[in-house]
């Protein structure tokens, strides 16, 4: 292949990639880029934070109604709803615990325990049920 045909074909890539789905990679070097001798030593993208090297990862969209939610996963704040966040497992991490708390004292607190396999697309919180621990009619 020569140099006219390498840039060509450099170039339709480019082109293809702006139109595609862009694929979240976290499997690059993390924070120490002068050790990664066989390797690029670009950044991570920010959605990466907090996943682990391995770890099978999603980015899932986390949301509450009819207000927004705190967000807590395995009892450390990730924010606010609406929230797009990288929810990940490993074979030693085979469960979350996601809790959503209210901001309005007329609301109750949420919680869903996963077990992973498979990592939701999204997770939809409904503010304004009772608490699993009430029962219904007291």
């Amino acid at each position: 292949m020569n140099f006219v045909q390498g840039a060509i074909l450099t170039i339709a890539a480019s082109m293809l990639g702006a139109c595609a789905t862009q694929q979240l990679d976290c499997s690059g070097p993390r924070d120490d880029c002068e050790e990664n001798i066989l390797g690029d030593c670009r950044p991570l993208p920010v959605q990466c934070l907090g996943v682990e090297p391995g770890a099978s990862f999603k980015l899932v969209d986390i949301d509450a109604s009819p207000t927004p939610a705190a967000i807590y996963l395995n009892g450390e704040f990730i924010g606010r709803t609406p929230l797009r966040y990288p929810l990940s497992f490993t074979s030693q991490s085979r469960y979350m615990v996601i809790v959503a708390e209210p901001l309005y004292p007329t609301q109750a607190r949420q919680e869903r325990r996963m077990l992973m396999p498979p990592l939701p697309d999204r997770i939809q919180f409904y503010m304004n049920n009772p608490q699993e621990t009430e029962q219904q009619g007291q």
